[in-house]
């Protein structure tokens, strides 16, 4: 379903986020006091905006207040960040999802209310670091306390074990489905025979992940 996103700030993480929300089907409109970065986005979504964010009268104008939802994407000004986020929460209708600099910012916008904080460099750092690390996982998801949903590539040496010979209800690992090429199995079972090429995705705390990661 087409939604309405207002991307304020247009610099790489920013115009990253409207660019995609864009290309996924929906309505976007970035703002950006540098004229460089509105031009560069431009062709890309909706509608391209050089304009002071800062002022609420302004957002207005453009209809940020019947977004469904807003990037405040300001990364090195922290008080346009702050005060950008604070007026856009004051409209009743958006969602806030705003940019996080530092530990300290993130607890400042948790008091204005936003919606969601991203640490988008932290974030791409630990991926990198766990992509480093981990070579064989293709990707994995956060749920809380210490919680995580891995995608696993299989290794040559599962090729031809059967998922309960991992036995993974002992590590404290489950197996949520198995993917290969086309065929989805969820959730697959016990007796499956692992095949060359297929991906699965697993849910466990990080140290049983870890545990598990030399047999896979």
């Amino acid at each position: 379903m087409k939604r309405t996103f207002t991307v304020i700030g247009l610099g790489a993480f920013g115009s990253t986020v409207a660019r995609e929300l864009a290309r996924l089907g929906n309505d976007v409109l970035g703002i950006d006091l540098d004229p460089g970065h509105v031009n560069a986005i431009a062709d890309d979504i909706t509608q391209a905006v050089v304009a002071d964010a800062r002022n609420e009268d302004t957002l207005r104008d453009l209809g940020v207040h019947d977004s469904d939802a807003v990037v405040v994407a300001i990364g090195e000004d922290l008080e346009a960040n702050i005060l950008v986020t604070l007026t856009v929460k004051n409209m009743p209708k958006p969602e806030v999802w705003a940019k996080a600099l530092n530990h300290n910012h993130h607890r400042i916008l948790h008091k204005l209310g936003a919606d969601h904080i991203v640490h988008p460099e932290h974030e791409m750092g630990l991926r990198l670091a766990h992509a480093m690390m981990y070579p064989e996982v293709l990707d994995y998801i956060s749920l809380g306390h210490d919680l995580f949903t891995v995608e696993v590539r299989a290794s040559e040496k599962l090729v031809g074990q059967t998922i309960a010979s991992l036995g993974l209800d002992g590590r404290g690992v489950q197996m949520l489905m198995v993917k290969h090429q086309r065929e989805i199995m969820t959730p697959p079972s016990n007796d499956y025979v692992f095949r060359v090429g297929d991906q699965l995705v697993m849910v466990g705390t990080l140290d049983n992940l870890r545990n598990l990661s030399p047999y896979l």
